[in-house]
């Protein structure tokens, strides 16, 4: 029975784009965010910090999750196993930010998180796997997924973080060399480990971008336009505001 819901495989329906098992955790993930926004700041310092460690064991259970459930059903592999890719390196990044405050591990999540884990959440790759509701796999997909932007939230309603333009320049700076390191683990373990090696063996927009490595130039240019786009919100209401009240980012941790 528990192979059902924790097994390497799954007998039940595939996942589905747009499904209802897609739509709903959406609609939950969004919903957090939201509660978390308005919460945040009403609640009184202590609930504040149990909010925070909270989220802290999420994202911990998370990141120990996947590699347990890995181990448990024999299929670990330093190839695509290690916490390499953007999402699941941002979920530990997650956890670190929320225990120490540091204002640029927020930068980076800000911008990892809505302009790189909302596109997952759009488009996941449980439909190439094929998990769905109920299984492990499905559960910890939106959960870990959620957790990075819950995290960015939270530290945004309870510690006033922002980004600024000068973010974005450092966030791409940290995401190449990133990148770099990635390419070298690659080149040593003989994975794919944020599809720069290879395209991905699921479809995806990748396929549209050229053959390797051309692809990757466009892939970074996505990215670039990804992150300005999610600083709009704070960029349209900064130009609306008088002169006078020009933001300043929190001092760096």
């Amino acid at each position: 029975m528990l192979d059902d819901y924790f097994g390497r495989t799954y007998a039940g329906p595939p996942f589905l784009l747009f499904s209802a098992q897609h739509l709903v955790p959406l609609v939950a993930v969004a919903a957090i965010c939201l509660l978390i926004a308005l919460l945040t700041p009403r609640l009184a310092p202590a609930g504040r910090e149990r909010l925070r460690w909270g989220l802290v064991a999420l994202c911990v259970a998370n990141w120990l999750g996947w590699d347990l459930w890995q181990l448990a059903n024999g299929i670990w592999s330093v190839r695509f196993s290690l916490p390499l890719h953007l999402c699941t390196f941002a979920v530990p990044l997650s956890a670190l930010m929320l225990a120490t405050r540091r204002y640029r591990l927020y930068e980076l999540l800000y911008f990892w998180g809505f302009a790189g884990a909302t596109q997952a959440m759009l488009t996941p790759d449980l439909s190439s796997t094929g998990y769905n509701f109920p299984h492990f796999v499905y559960m910890i997909f939106w959960t870990s997924h959620g957790a990075i932007l819950w995290a960015v939230v939270f530290a945004a309603a309870a510690w006033g973080y922002r980004p600024t333009w000068g973010s974005i320049l450092r966030v791409i700076l940290a995401t190449n060399l990133f990148m770099l390191f990635i390419g070298v683990v690659n080149w040593l373990t003989g994975g794919n480990y944020m599809f720069l090696a290879r395209t991905p063996e699921f479809p995806s927009l990748i396929d549209l971008l050229g053959p390797w490595p051309w692809y990757i130039i466009p892939l970074q240019l996505i990215g670039i336009a990804a992150f300005v786009l999610v600083y709009l919100p704070y960029a349209i209401r900064d130009w609306l505001r008088p002169r006078a009240a020009s933001p300043v980012a929190p001092t760096p941790h």
